[in-house]
């Protein structure tokens, strides 16, 4: 760890007293250099992270990476005061998040959404797809932009943003948070830490949020446990046991309808939904992570992942506006479950010039899907609507999917000189089920190559060009329906330059890329012919730094330049932002005091593929301050202080148009933790 501050007010006496009145200990402190000393207290990390892994899956410098990574670090997280994972992101270049349907995390990468695109430590996270992620055993998050089907299989037109989690790493700590704020908003966090012998170590991380909200009706109730345990049999040798289990609450928030080309100016509080509206989800993830280091060359990573997720949501939604009235819809839906389950193993061979990974990983979701719609709504008035509850029409079986993909790949990194090469192969066999209620049975299946070639130069020991091509594959609907219209897979192609630089002793790290993302999604009659194809562009440039200015000040800043059309039409797809600014900074004023704050900046954006609904543009800022002494801390953060009005984003399709969310207005939040 690369400590830059030690706020233990008793080690600073300590210090002093020894510098004063025992100069003769020195010799003595040199004897025992190597010994280990524990810091209690609250210690601060900085910015920069230098050896993400997303980008290869290996210990590949991010120097060597031919595309763009960024890394949050979980100071960065904390500093900005981040209870949800959209908050996390707020200050990656190219990522921007959107409504989500207002019940679960949903982000846009370089324009494409990413919903099926996130991962827990490398391995497909389907779990809590439905559901806002827990930050409580988040370590940093990492987002791989561009195709990155070449190392993780379907899936990745834009990106993919992985979650690595934190490690029973054999400290000894418990740390205690509680956080109060706006709209009755409570969030109690637990992590502690021990090591139960020499071979074993525990930790286990504890959540549990509860919130009302901005928007009338809408509340939120939340539980998380993850216990994990490391066991080092012998050298060379570790195996992490994990568990995580998350329990929801939530009325989801579907947004308010749009009339003439813009969202119907209202209160951000109207609330148009059902006043029993509801969704309640119990997810258990199982996990194993064995490494074996046969020697100085070799490394056998397998890891094994089983997700069970039961859900359901009573869900009101606007539909189409006539006059001043919106017609409404319930739409119940569920999982009764929805199952994942993962196996992934990887071979890793070093040399001094060459690093091969040859993988393979399977992959398959079970979903039992239960739904039913009440269609028999009276309309609402759209600038007044009056909240009341809405009829239930229950659960009914409706369909089983089951997606099933299987992939070998091979990946060799070879250096020669200050060139590197790295070259991805992958072979997927993808295969789509589904039963519906009353039919007959439906069958999608196809296997496909991705691909990534990159060049990497060297101009200095700490700044690197390159350049990439590659290519993914994605499953129209991400693979959790059949469609008889969308009987061919989506093929996604990435060109990319770029460079990289790290800054100030290898505290800051610039990144700065130019890209064209090519889309094509082959349309289907019923017989499954191709009768048409959608094609998309979307090129643009990203500049990003992230790091230490100095020991004492803290910055992350991106911004984004995307051009995006589908080409037929020459207009912006769904939720896309032309511009994209975000700059987050701290500093620390001295042993105890942290300042901070941050600006971000989205472009305009349109609801619908046609540019129906005009989101246009927004900026927030936010504050935030923080004194720590010893064991103790205090935060305050304040989001949105200049009380913006704004729209979040909307839901994809049709129905979008009409479902197009307020962000929050001015909002504070105060926490508390205590170190042991």
């Amino acid at each position: 760890m690369n400590m830059k501050l030690t706020l233990s007010p008793l080690a600073f006496a300590i210090g002093g007293i020894l510098a004063t009145v025992a100069p003769t200990a020195v010799s003595q402190e040199q004897e025992m250099a190597d010994e280990t000393i524990q810091v209690i207290g609250h210690q601060y990390q900085g910015y920069a992270e230098n050896m993400p892994q997303s980008g290869t899956k290996t210990d590949v410098d991010w120097l060597d990476v031919p595309q763009a990574v960024s890394v949050v670090t979980q100071t960065e997280m904390e500093d900005r005061g981040a209870i949800r994972l959209v908050d996390t992101l707020d200050g990656v270049a190219g990522v921007n998040n959107t409504l989500g349907e207002g019940s679960r995390d949903q982000f846009v990468i370089r324009g494409f959404d990413a919903l099926n695109d996130m991962y827990r430590d490398g391995m497909r996270d389907d779990g809590t797809l439905q559901s806002y992620r827990s930050l409580a055993n988040i370590e940093r998050v990492e987002v791989v932009k561009g195709s990155a089907g070449a190392l993780y299989g379907r899936g990745s037109a834009g990106g993919i943003i992985n979650l690595v989690t934190k490690r029973a790493n054999g400290d000894n700590f418990t740390s205690v948070k509680g956080s109060v704020g706006s709209n009755s908003q409570f969030v109690g966090q637990l992590d502690s830490s021990m090591a139960f012998s020499d071979k074993v170590n525990g930790r286990i991380n504890l959540e549990h949020r509860q919130a009302d909200s901005y928007v009338d009706h809408v509340d939120s109730s939340d539980f998380f446990i993850a216990p994990t345990i490391r066991v080092m049999p012998n050298e060379g040798r570790t195996i992490d046991f994990d568990v995580e289990y998350a329990h929801q609450e939530l009325v989801p928030y579907r947004g308010v309808p749009s009339k003439n080309g813009k969202p119907v100016d209202v209160a951000e509080s109207t609330f148009y939904g059902g006043t029993n509206d509801y969704q309640e989800s119990d997810s258990l993830r199982l996990g194993v992570n064995y490494e074996w280091l046969l020697n100085s060359e070799w490394t056998w990573t397998n890891r094994a992942a089983y997700n069970h997720i039961e859900l359901k949501q009573k869900g009101t939604r606007q539909g189409v506006v006539t006059g001043n009235e919106v017609s409404q819809t319930v739409n119940n839906f569920g999982y009764d479950p929805r199952t994942t389950a993962t196996l992934q193993s990887e071979l890793v061979w070093e040399t001094h010039s060459n690093q091969m990974m040859i993988g393979a990983d399977y992959n398959q979701i079970n979903i039992d899907f239960i739904s039913a719609t009440d269609t028999e709504l009276p309309n609402k008035d759209i600038y007044n609507p009056i909240s009341g509850p809405t009829t239930d029409p229950g659960f009914n079986p409706s369909r089983d999917n089951t997606t099933t993909t299987a992939g070998i790949y091979l990946q060799d990194v070879y250096t020669l000189g200050d060139l590197s090469v790295i070259g991805n192969v992958r072979y997927d066999a993808m295969k789509l089920e589904q039963q519906k209620v009353g039919s007959a049975k439906e069958n999608l299946d196809d296997n496909k190559f991705s691909y990534r070639g990159g060049l990497v130069y060297r101009i200095s020991s700490d700044m690197s060009v390159y350049t990439t091509l590659a290519r993914s594959w994605q499953l129209p609907y991400a693979g959790i329906y059949i469609s008889p219209t969308l009987a061919e897979f989506f093929q996604t192609d990435l060109k990319e330059v770029g460079a990289k630089a790290y800054l100030l002793d290898n505290a800051l790290m610039l990144n700065v890329a130019v890209f064209q993302i090519d889309q094509e999604r082959p349309q289907t009659n019923t017989s499954g012919d191709v009768t048409s194809k959608i094609d998309q562009r979307h090129q643009g440039f990203e500049l990003e730094g992230r790091g230490q200015i100095t020991k004492q000040w803290d910055v992350s800043v991106g911004y984004s330049y995307l051009d995006a059309e589908v080409k037929a039409t020459g207009k912006k797809p769904n939720d896309v932002s032309d511009h994209l600014f975000s700059l987050w900074s701290s500093y620390q004023l001295d042993d105890n005091w942290r300042m901070g704050g941050g600006v971000k900046y989205v472009g305009d954006r349109y609801a619908g593929d046609n540019e129906a609904v005009a989101l246009g543009d927004y900026t927030t800022v936010d504050l935030m301050a923080a004194y720590t002494t010893g064991r103790h801390k205090i935060q305050a953060n304040a989001y949105n202080v200049f009380d913006e009005k704004y729209i979040i984003g909307a839901t994809d399709g049709t129905s979008g148009l009409n479902q197009v969310g307020y962000g929050a207005p001015a909002e504070f939040m105060l926490s508390y933790g205590y170190q042991f």
